[in-house]
């Protein structure tokens, strides 16, 4: 099922004078289309799978996908708007002739290809030919009448190569750069992507659970680590949830950024941790202390907890993500770390090649927040001779204000020893 929303893009496509979008990346592909992008996908190069989404909500999404992974995009979009172009992956299909013929398997395997209209001195490509899958585009494009319209990639993931090649076989077209707007239009989450990021951030909060009860004097991070991923794990089984992925930077000691190391006394625990649903991915993190907290650990953890509760409360609609990250730099430059400096204090979440996605809460955020943005709100910090640190929570915007996806408190925890 696809989760874009036609309604929006065609409003926002229509103040641009464009008049559609082609989606390459594959999870975009996935995104627009509600099916997958196959196997040639993971190449990572425009053409394995093309999404063609027109700015009228009323026409028809197209695709253009290898013929492997046609029958999952024609069950989502519709026969007529599937056109396919080969990949490298030989296949037959015997299932019509199989159960009334005596013949053996090539035979069959023959009348199969000759069924399928292929011609003679047919021969696959290495990986896929996008030239080809850029001429079966122009189809689709004639058959919605825009040939020479006004179209928009994402040119933040389209290789110069596949870019001009493009060009060349589609000259008519005008193409323009539709990263930003993609972006725009992603950061609006439909119900079945809500859900999917509530059940991640659930899961990975069921792992916190796990690793904190797991804490105990020289126990190293690799083994807390795995403790989360085990409690994760134990909660996915449990809910039948379909995890699809984790990942954690758990750190411990004085030096976030060594790697590995034993939890002693005094020692900080930093947690930045998600769950892949489908796909998408969630994103939250704590900060805990085990035994009694040094004197600069409090000072550093209250910087970061103020800047926190000054950036949440601007964390609703009708303000702008810049509110958010000029509120939080302010607080923990009033707590004296004033000349203290973050790109940006979180982002929104989804599905993409990684967890932080456009738009950021960074100063320059002209972004309106709205009902139905999925965001992570953090206030991080990492100083060398103490240790890392980190508040973040995963919200759903609401009319009302931003609902968090986890409970832990966010204060920092003294761990027992």
């Amino acid at each position: 099922m696809s989760d874009i929303n036609r309604q929006r893009t065609q409003q926002l496509l229509q103040q641009l004078g464009w008049d559609a979008l082609v989606l390459a990346k594959p999870e975009s592909f996935i995104w627009a289309t509600g099916a997958p992008a196959g196997v040639a996908a993971q190449f990572r190069r425009a053409g394995a799978a093309l999404a063609l989404v027109p700015a009228d909500a009323a026409a028809p999404i197209a695709a253009v996908i290898t013929e492997l992974f046609a029958p999952p995009a024609r069950i989502a979009l519709g026969q007529a708007q599937v056109r396919t172009h080969p990949d490298w992956v030989e296949t037959a299909d015997i299932r019509a002739l199989a159960s009334a013929s005596g013949q053996g398997a090539a035979a069959l395997v023959e009348q199969s290809w000759r069924r399928a209209g292929r011609a003679p001195g047919f021969a696959r490509p290495a990986v896929f030919d996008a030239r080809g899958a850029f001429l079966q585009l122009g189809q689709q494009l004639r058959a919605q009448g825009l040939a020479s319209a006004r179209i928009g990639l994402e040119l933040d993931f389209w290789p110069v190569a596949d870019f001009e090649l493009l060009k060349a076989v589609l000259p008519r077209a005008r193409w323009v750069d539709a990263s930003p707007v993609v972006s725009t239009l992603k950061s609006f989450k439909s119900p079945a992507e809500i859900d999917r990021l509530s059940v991640a951030a659930a899961l990975a909060e069921a792992g916190m659970h796990a690793a904190l009860a797991d804490i105990r004097p020289g126990i190293t991070r690799d083994a807390i680590a795995t403790a989360w991923k085990a409690g994760v794990a134990a909660e996915a089984q449990r809910t039948h949830a379909p995890l699809t992925g984790l990942w954690e930077y758990t750190t411990v000691g004085s030096l976030p950024w060594a790697g590995g190391g034993t939890l002693q006394a005094g020692d900080v625990l930093k947690f930045d941790v998600g769950c892949l649903v489908q796909g998408y991915s969630s994103d939250s993190g704590r900060t805990y202390v085990l035994g009694p907290a040094r004197p600069r650990t409090r000072a550093i953890m209250a910087a970061l907890e103020d800047a926190f509760a000054a950036g949440l409360e601007v964390l609703r609609p009708g303000c702008l993500l810049s509110d958010v990250h000029a509120r939080a730099t302010q607080a923990i430059r009033r707590a004296g770390f004033g000349a203290f400096t973050r790109g940006h204090f979180g982002h929104s979440l989804g599905h993409d090649t990684f967890c932080e996605m456009a738009p950021f809460i960074a100063s320059r955020a002209q972004v309106l927040i709205e009902p139905g943005m999925v965001l992570a709100f953090e206030t991080p910090f990492y100083v060398d001779g103490e240790g890392g640190y980190i508040i973040e929570d995963q919200f759903l915007i609401t009319q009302t204000g931003a609902q968090p996806a986890w409970s832990l408190p966010r204060a920092l925890q003294e761990l027992p020893l």
